[in-house]
């Protein structure tokens, strides 16, 4: 793991190194200044407080799973926060973990397909205060500190020999994903096709687009597609 005091952004720092960077490495910091969500969004984090980290793929076979490793990556997470005797765990499709409906990890696939792909996670670890964002951290919530960095090598170590395995068959990660979903059976309204559209959420897919009944029709919607808007 390379450990960075401080830097923009774990995602881009693998961009500008990647070539230099070894299939499976990981980069670090507790103290991420830029960090990016989904769809140009900014992760907002206090210094020395929180994990960041990005792991580097230049797999092949699982470069061309691109859409299912945030799947992956969601239930490692959401595991993780079990075993530290957790509650009320939830994944909100695509890339979020929540606790008790606050978010406390995001999750930001990005790459350059087929040569190489970056997985992004920021977990709020020892966080108090959000300015009034529906966040919180495992802190917050455990009562006690942790060390972000002990954090970031746990949960990576996790997701590495995860995505290592991976086989074809997700069905073991859909089926914990749907039991941790905080989307489902729920009405959403969504931006679709440049159309505002109200469905309820049904799941997710084995291609991990998320499946919602909308018009008395079941369509499935991809990550790309869709700007979920509020859930009602």
């Amino acid at each position: 793991m390379i450990e960075l005091k401080e830097v923009g952004s774990t995602n881009e720092y693998i961009k500008e190194h990647v070539n230099e960077l070894d299939n499976f490495e990981c980069v670090f910091t507790s103290n991420q200044t830029k960090g990016k969500g989904r769809t140009g969004h900014t992760w907002e984090s206090e210094p020395n407080k929180n994990a960041a980290f990005s792991i580097l793929i230049k797999d092949d076979k699982i470069i061309k799973k691109f859409n299912l490793i945030s799947i992956v990556t969601s239930v490692v997470v959401a595991e993780y926060l079990q075993n530290l005797g957790i509650d009320e765990v939830s994944i909100k499709w695509p890339n979020d973990v929540y606790i008790a409906g606050k978010k406390v990890c995001g999750i930001l696939l990005e790459g350059s397909l087929p040569n190489y792909m970056i997985i992004g996670v920021g977990i709020n670890v020892n966080q108090k205060d959000f300015n009034g964002f529906s966040a919180t951290s495992i802190k917050n919530v455990i009562g006690m500190k942790i060390d972000p960095k002990l954090v970031a090598i746990d949960v990576s170590d996790a997701l590495k020999y995860s995505v290592q395995n991976l086989k074809d068959d997700l069905s073991d990660y859909i089926e914990e994903y749907t039991e941790l979903d905080y989307l489902l059976n729920k009405t959403i309204s969504f931006n679709y096709d440049g159309e505002l559209l109200e469905g309820i959420a049904k799941g997710i897919d084995f291609d991990g687009s998320l499946k919602v009944m909308c018009n008395n029709k079941l369509i499935n919607v991809s990550s790309n597609e869709v700007n979920l808007v509020r859930k009602i």
